[in-house]
């Protein structure tokens, strides 16, 4: 496959409306995709398929942080 193909492929995929759907998808063709050729660029395809990885991590409030600091109690 070819660098054309791939565009057509991101191009087809971008075009999911459900961003989770459209992350699975995207990650699924990345797998399938390198194995066929070496020099695939999975980040520039995931750019092109407008992949959205969410943070899921909890973010710490600063309030919640500063209350870990003075309950902090030194050995």
């Amino acid at each position: 496959m070819t660098r054309k193909d791939f565009q057509l492929i991101a191009d087809v995929v971008s075009e999911i409306d459900n961003v989770d759907t459209r992350n699975q998808v995207a990650l699924n063709f990345v797998t399938t995709l390198h194995a066929t050729n070496n020099k695939f660029d999975s980040v520039r395809f995931l750019l092109a398929c407008k992949v959205n990885i969410k943070n899921k991590a909890k973010r710490v409030n600063d309030d919640d942080e500063s209350r870990r600091k003075e309950n902090f109690v030194a050995p």
